[in-house]
């Protein structure tokens, strides 16, 4: 395709290392994002042996970072839109850092709950502003790889939070200690890119159609492309929150539904998980917990991420996320016709398991993180990611209190055999969140694949 936009040598670029360097840079806050939520996970083994912990405390320290993540998209998304990513960017990394430290230092759990907040709404500012800026730089042809390559480095941080947790556990350090070692180790990334995130440029498309500064954004590409470059004219509408809001609004249920069912059947795997360790026989032992968990992680969740990577730019994401959501709602279909059958085969449930996670990444858990970052204008861009986030964490959170209510796997006075039945269930129900994702996948979403942004988003007439 060769379409006429201000910036064809932008997007019909080979990658740089300056491309490297945006995804490095994006890639540690979502290293940070991942470990800090799952960290909690984790940092409860310890804590549980310190304070007496009710179970509503439980739930609140459990949950209140994704209650941060709710808030912090919608935020973060629109100040991007109205100052700049560059405004915003490493502002989010600051609350992260700032945020972890603090948690680590708590006394008691009130105080816990409140910096996990913190934390949260910077984990959930963070994905309206990195994908945005990595995908406002990348190459049209290879933008999901590089969006796709931020969003990997959340593999890496749920595996590094699982590695020190086991660590710590292997050598028997004071839990009062290994807690907030957990804790605090989620500000060491984070603090890390503060200075290169403030370095970075504004992006070339914020300067051209929104700052109206051309000179900018002819530097911002040097920056990327290390040569001077020319930017062709061009005739740009300037329109306001309402009118894009309604403009775009298929390209809103488009993206946040689906994301917010991503959300709510990613959490269902948290309760799956531990049912899958409890099939194995290992329920009373945490230690062995984690390690089918990591296991989990890193033969089928982290290769899905690179595998995701590799396709996303062939395949396309509208059809990766149809099949993703397909896979998944197949291996649950599966594995609830089994449990309703009082079939517990543990090998096969692992295997199902896998499979389910692999797809989710190999899919929408990757594929709703991109689409948004191509289907709004410039003006628009990090606030339609913002609402499409935050809507995914409102799924999570949502999924996190009512889950637990509605299918109680934990309540240990139900017979094993009733709580087969709630399992399955559940993952029936799970099952039907993933078509409804299929659904609005395929009605309010166009390819995006290959095209400029200007292209892909309507700003410009293809």
């Amino acid at each position: 395709m060769s379409s006429k936009t201000p910036f064809e040598p932008l997007d019909w670029s080979k990658p740089t290392p300056g491309h490297l360097k945006l995804l490095f840079i994006s890639g540690a806050g979502f290293f940070a994002d991942a470990y800090d939520l799952f960290a909690i996970s984790i940092a409860l083994v310890f804590l549980k042996q310190v304070w007496s912990l009710t179970a509503s405390e439980i739930s609140l320290i459990s949950s209140a970072a994704l209650f941060g993540a709710v808030i912090g998209p919608f935020i973060f998304g629109r100040v991007g839109d109205i100052f700049g990513r560059k405004y915003i960017y490493g502002v989010e990394a600051a609350l992260l850092t700032a945020g972890a430290i603090a948690s680590a230092f708590s006394i008691n759990p009130t105080m816990l709950w409140i910096t996990r907040f913190i934390l949260g709404l910077g984990v959930g500012g963070d994905y309206p502003i990195s994908a945005t800026l990595m995908s406002e730089y990348a190459p049209a042809r290879s933008r999901g790889l590089f969006v796709a390559g931020v969003f990997s480095m959340q593999g890496w941080g749920i595996v590094t939070a699982a590695l020190l947790g086991l660590g710590l556990l292997h050598a028997k350090v004071n839990p009062d200690i290994a807690w907030r070692i957990i804790l605090g180790f989620g500000a060491v990334m984070p603090a890390l890119v503060i200075y290169f995130r403030r370095r970075v440029h504004e992006t070339p498309r914020f300067e051209y159609f929104v700052k109206g500064n051309v000179e900018g954004a002819k530097r911002a590409i040097k920056d990327v492309l290390r040569q001077d470059v020319e930017i062709n004219g061009v005739n740009n509408v300037s329109n306001g929150f309402r009118s894009n809001f309604i403009k775009y609004l298929p390209a809103i249920l488009g993206t946040a539904i689906p994301w917010f069912m991503l959300d709510v059947f990613f959490y269902g795997m948290n309760i799956f998980g531990p049912f899958v360790t409890s099939a194995m026989g290992l329920a009373n032992n945490p230690l062995a917990g984690i390690y089918v968990q990591l296991y989990v992680v890193l033969a089928f969740l982290v290769p899905g991420y690179y595998v995701a990577a590799f396709l996303v730019d062939r395949m396309g994401r509208k059809s990766m996320q149809i099949m993703g959501f397909s896979m998944v709602a197949i291996a649950y279909l599966i594995t609830a016709l089994m449990l309703r059958n009082s079939l517990v085969l543990p090998t096969a449930i692992l295997a199902l398991y896998g499979l389910a996670q692999f797809f989710t990444n190999v899919g929408p858990n990757v594929t709703t993180f991109i689409i948004p970052t191509e289907v709004f204008p410039t003006r628009f861009r990090t606030t339609g990611h913002g609402i499409a986030a935050g809507s995914g964490k409102l799924g999570a959170t949502l999924a996190a209190l009512l889950i637990p209510l509605l299918f109680p796997i934990t309540n240990n006075s139900l017979s094993e055999a009733v709580k087969l039945q709630i399992m399955s269930n559940l993952l029936l129900a799970l099952v039907v969140v993933a078509v409804i994702g299929i659904v609005f996948t395929v009605i309010f979403i166009k390819e995006p694949k290959g095209k400029p942004l200007e292209v892909s988003s309507g700003e410009l007439a293809s």
